[in-house]
C-alpha cells in the first residue's frame, strides 16, 4: 500500500531502500468510507496525507456554517492533502476535506516530513518540485475558470483533467464553479 507513496517521490527523485525505510515507519494508513471526512472544520492537524486511492473535495466553511467547495484532491492529481492554516499558523482551519469515493491514504506529520527534507536533500528536492507543479497546475485550473464561459471551462477540464469530470460528483463541480447542479448539466450536456 505504502509503495504508492515511493513511486510517487520516485517520478521526482531517486531514494535508497534506507531512506525508504525511514519514511515508511512514520507513515500510517487510513481507510475512509465515502462521505467520511478526512479533516474536520475547526480541527488544528498538522499531518499531511498522499492519497492512494479515492477522491475528496475541499470546503472552505464559513462561520454561520455555510460551506463552499474550493478544491478537489484525486489518487491521480493534486494527491497531496494538508491544511495549511493549521499546519503553517497552527489555527483551527477553516476547511473540511470529506471523502467522495472510499479512499485509503498514507498519513504523517509536517514537522516529520520537516526531518525527512533536513536529513535527505533529495526528498527536499521532491518537495519543491511536487509543490511546484501542483501549484502552476492549481492556478492554471482556477485561472481557466476565472477567465472563461462555464461551457469553455467544462471544455478545458474535459480535455486537460478528464479524470474530474468522470469521478467528481457534478453537483460538487458546480459548487466549485458556483453554478447551480442543473446549470452545469445543461452546460455538459450541451
Amino acid at each position: 500500500m505504502k509503495e504508492a507513496f515511493r513511486k510517487k517521490i520516485e517520478r521526482r527523485v531517486r531514494i535508497t531502500d534506507e531512506i525508504w525505510s525511514d519514511i515508511e515507519k512514520d507513515c500510517s494508513v487510513m481507510y475512509l468510507k465515502k462521505k467520511d471526512v478526512l479533516i474536520n472544520y475547526s480541527d488544528i492537524d498538522k499531518n499531511l496525507y498522499f492519497i492512494n486511492s479515492g477522491s475528496f473535495e475541499m470546503s472552505l466553511v464559513s462561520g454561520n456554517g455555510d460551506s463552499k467547495t474550493v478544491w478537489f484532491f484525486l489518487d491521480t492529481i493534486f494527491n497531496m492533502v494538508g491544511v495549511m492554516d493549521s499546519i503553517m499558523f497552527n489555527e483551527p482551519t477553516k476547511y473540511e476535506i470529506t471523502a467522495l469515493e472510499d479512499a485509503t491514504v498514507i498519513k504523517f506529520n509536517f514537522y516529520t516530513g520537516e526531518s525527512w527534507m533536513e536529513k535527505y536533500p533529495q526528498l527536499s528536492e521532491f518537495a519543491r518540485k511536487d509543490i511546484l507543479h501542483d501549484f502552476i497546475e492549481s492556478s492554471e485550473i482556477r485561472h481557466h475558470m476565472t477567465s472563461h464561459s462555464p461551457h469553455q471551462f467544462i471544455e478545458y477540464l474535459k480535455h486537460k483533467y478528464p479524470e474530474i469530470l468522470e469521478r467528481i460528483p457534478a453537483k460538487n463541480i458546480a459548487g466549485f464553479m458556483g453554478i447551480t447542479p442543473e446549470w452545469f448539466s445543461k452546460i455538459k450536456n450541451k
